[in-house]
């Protein structure tokens, strides 16, 4: 799947990230409706830290899928390989320049968070240190991309499994 040791081990550091994350949102949530349902007494702090979690999770998958093409595809018309090599070289092309946007527009927000010292109104968590960790995670996205964009143009598409016929056909790559 990868092609040398360091993105390999990237990728399952962060997928062991979003895996914890994946057990904390579990964890809270399963406390959450038991104190809710069984105590009368929700966590207070639930919600904020299911949005935290869930945003941390998000962000630090999006570098694994841009390494692995993991997303969704779905193919409308059957095309020849080098038109697939161009359709994943393009794809991921776009990928680097939206998280590029993002990561700036999320700096930005840093920026705007830090100097008005914002924080989260239960836990007092400063917004600037979550932004700013979207905004790295956004970069890393971006450069996952960029090597995805390389290694599209440089080696052949896969080959299109032949489990389904007719022109519509969904997989994940």
């Amino acid at each position: 799947m990868f092609g040398n040791r360091s993105e390999g081990r990237i990728a399952h550091v962060l997928e062991g990230f979003g895996a914890f994350c994946l057990v904390i949102l579990m964890l809270t949530v399963f406390i959450d409706v038991l104190g809710r349902n069984v105590l009368n007494m929700p966590l207070p702090w639930g919600t904020e830290v299911l949005e935290i979690v869930l945003a941390a999770m998000i962000f630090a998958l999006y570098p694994v899928l841009a390494l692995t093409f993991g997303h969704i595809t779905v193919d409308l018309i059957t095309m020849p390989a080098a038109l697939r090599r161009v359709q994943r070289t393009l794809g991921a092309a776009m990928g680097v320049v939206l998280f590029a946007l993002i990561a700036w527009c999320l700096w930005r927000q840093t920026l705007r968070a830090a100097g008005y010292g914002e924080s989260t109104p239960l836990l007092h968590v400063p917004i600037a240190w979550l932004l700013g960790g979207m905004a790295v995670l956004s970069i890393a996205t971006a450069v996952a991309f960029a090597y995805a964009t390389w290694q599209a143009a440089a080696r052949p598409a896969p080959q299109k499994p032949r489990a389904a016929e007719g022109p519509l056909v969904t997989e994940v790559i």
